[in-house]
This record gives structure tokens, sequence and C-alpha cells, in this order.
């Protein structure tokens, strides 16, 4: 049986590579994103290498409009979603540190990470036709937050706690599951990085190197096709594997999870 899913962010980097992942599985997809260009790209491809049916949703997932009007629209379109991908960007002032940020910067990373995800998650439970694996993105640098990434890594810490009570409220019908990633060469990484190395005067290269890579005992970024394995893996794995914090870095961090 031919199988459906919704991504977030699913117009380039690693939410592109979800949707990748669910194309080669034969899924039908819509994806959603802020830009027109990203989408049309994006889809495209997919259609062209994978041969499946993908549509597009141009959406903020800081606006929950949006995410009601995607989630129906794929509901009506595949008649039911199996699968729900949630990868974020980023907050407008990033990397920003403690004592730049302004009240503003906290209340719209609460909604990137938190609100659209509890929104996303409750309206499968209530509207989708069909029991849907939910795989939330999220950065192995939450439990040890970074100084220049403190609004993200705090707030995003929320989402483990959102997917253990969301796992006891929904599951069945809901299958939420959370994974911490390494590093990984997207262009949204590489110009994060880029950013943050400006600030201690090194170069892009260097500082991927030396505060990124090194932190791997493997001293490597993971791979793009590493990542899509990954996923499919989780996207089918047994009903059991529900509520939980996955953790695919590389051996990158340096704290015991949970």
């Amino acid at each position: 049986m031919a199988c459906s899913g919704i991504v977030f962010g699913g117009s380039k980097g690693l939410g592109y590579h979800s949707a990748r992942a669910l194309a080669s599985m034969g899924c039908s997809i819509l994806l959603f994103a802020r830009t027109p260009e990203g989408l049309s790209q994006a889809s495209r491809a997919l259609r062209y290498e994978y041969h499946v049916e993908i549509e597009t949703f141009r959406g903020d997932l800081r606006n929950k409009e949006d995410i009601v009007s995607a989630l129906e629209k794929a509901y009506s379109q595949f008649d039911g979603l199996d699968h729900a991908i949630i990868a974020y960007g980023n907050i407008s002032r990033e990397p920003i540190g403690i004592d730049e940020a302004f009240w503003e910067d906290w209340i719209e990373a609460s909604e990137l990470y938190l609100a659209s995800t509890a929104q996303i998650l409750n309206h499968l439970y209530r509207y989708n036709s069909k029991p849907s694996t939910t795989v939330i993105l999220n950065s192995f640098t939450v439990p040890e937050p970074m100084d220049l990434l403190v609004i993200p890594d705090t707030v995003r810490a929320g989402l483990s706690r959102l997917v253990r009570v969301a796992s006891r409220k929904y599951a069945p019908k809901v299958r939420p599951l959370m994974i911490l990633l390494g590093s990984f060469r997207t262009p949204g990484a590489l110009r994060t990085v880029s950013e943050i190395a400006k600030r201690y005067s090194l170069s892009p290269g260097e500082f991927w190197r030396n505060e990124v890579e090194a932190l791997s005992p493997l001293k490597r970024s993971g791979s793009l096709l590493e990542f899509e394995r990954f996923m499919i893996r989780v996207l089918t794995a047994p009903e059991y594997l529900v509520g939980g914090v996955l953790v695919f870095d590389g051996g990158s961090s340096r704290v015991a999870w949970p």
C-alpha cells in the first residue's frame, strides 16, 4: 500500500533529505516551506528522481493557520497521512548570545519550536484518519547549549518532554519520536557556523574542522546519505518504538541522554 507524508521545512537541508527518504519509500509527500522558489526546486527534483506525487504548501511554522491549512490539504490530497517530519529553520536573529537577546527572540523561538510541534501533534491525533509516525529533528547541542545558540538550544530542550507526554496521550494514533542530530554539511548549518566563526575571528572552514567535526571520534560530519538511510529505519521501525529520543550524532555529544 502506498504511503504518504508531510515534511515541514522540506524544501532544503535535512528537511529535504527527509523528503528524499520518504520518496525512496514510494510515499506521496506534501512539502511545507517558506519560499516558493525552494518548494519549486525541491518538488521538481523529487518528482524527477522518484516519480512520486509531490504537493507543496507555502507556509511558516510560526503561524498556526499555515500549519492547520497544510495538514488539512495533506489529509484531503492523500486520504490521510502515515508520516510527519518536522525540520525547523532558524529564528530571525541567530546566532546571538543571551545578553543580546530580546523578548521577541524568545517568543519567536517558542512559536517556531514548541507551539508549532504541539499544534502538529494535536491536529494529527484529532483529525488524521490514519495512525502516523511523527519525527522531530533536533540537535545534539541541546543537552549542552552553545553560547551563541542559547535561544534555540534552551527552547528546543522542551521538545523531549513534549514528545514523551504526547506519546502517552496520543499513541498509538500518533507515534512521536525525536532525533538528536550531529553535524551535517547543509547550507543552513554552514551559514550558522560561518556567522559564529566570525565572532571568534576564525575562518568558517577552521571553525567547522576544529569546533564541529572534532567533537566526533570519527573526526567528520555525517553524510547526507547516512542521514537518509537512518531516517528510513526510523520511519519503518516497529510500533513499540514510541516517545523516544534517538541520538544520531557520530558520538559528538559529551552528555549522556537523558
